[in-house]
């Protein structure tokens, strides 16, 4: 019996780490090995785990170093979940309105899929915010706009579909993308490519299990496909401004 070590990214986890403990727990039962989730709460801190993963569910920007630099292999991807930028202002806006970020300052999370893509928008639309005010998570970047500390901000979709209504507060969604190139993908270590085919087989099979699709809607997704590789080499291009 092994024991996978199961990173998370801080973004995904900074409001609800708890669905990571629950699908680990359920992957351990069905592979008969024990998933042990590794929690972290910043950046610097995602990387630091990185050498002790088997596992790792990462953002689209963080894929391309993963496989690069760390060998990593993509394993599944969620059903039917993109990343996408929602571009948000709150009570520190003069306006509500794409128009009034020009020249003011903008909140993002720095090198992130949202924040290139948000930029992007702007740039075609001949919008230029005046400066870019960075956090360290998507958690504190909305935090920042609902408190008036930030007027505007590029926000992840995948994070802004995790909340609730109530958490939304004060926060108004001015525009959203509609890509649907770029993903999150659930990856292995070099180590774990023996097992690869038997974990392919579970994590497909576990929407159809009514106590494994309890754990996938936790997850905010519909269950879990092989990525095909030229939607990966699709998406890493978009990453690279291809």
């Amino acid at each position: 019996m092994d024991n996978i070590r199961l990173l998370t990214p801080p973004n995904d986890t900074a409001r609800d780490s708890e669905r990571w403990y629950e699908f680990a727990i359920y992957l351990s039962r069905q592979c008969g090995d024990t998933v042990t989730p590794l929690i972290t709460t910043t950046a610097e801190e995602f990387q630091q785990q990185l050498c002790d993963a088997g596992m790792v569910y990462c953002a689209p920007e963080q894929i391309p170093s993963l496989i690069r630099d760390h060998r990593f292999i993509p394993l599944m991807q969620p059903v039917d979940v993109y990343e996408e930028v929602v571009i948000a202002s709150g009570p520190a806006a003069s306006e509500h309105r794409l128009s009034a970020i020009q020249g003011c300052s903008l909140g993002g999370i720095k090198g992130s899929f949202a924040n290139r893509l948000g930029l992007t928008t702007l740039k075609q639309k001949q919008i230029q915010p005046g400066s870019m005010a960075y956090a360290e998570n998507w958690l504190q970047l909305l935090k920042a706009v609902q408190q008036g500390q930030q007027p505007y901000a590029l926000l992840s979709k995948n994070f802004i579909d995790q909340l609730s209504e109530l958490s939304l507060t004060s926060v108004n969604l001015l525009a959203r993308s509609h890509l649907r190139k770029a993903f999150p993908l659930l990856m292995v270590a070099p180590q774990l490519k023996p097992r690869i085919n038997g974990l392919r087989e579970i994590l497909e099979r576990m929407a159809d299990d009514p106590k494994g699709a309890a754990v996938v809607e936790k997850l905010n997704n519909q269950g879990w496909k092989k990525p095909s590789q030229q939607s990966i080499i699709n998406m890493v291009k978009l990453l690279r401004g291809k």
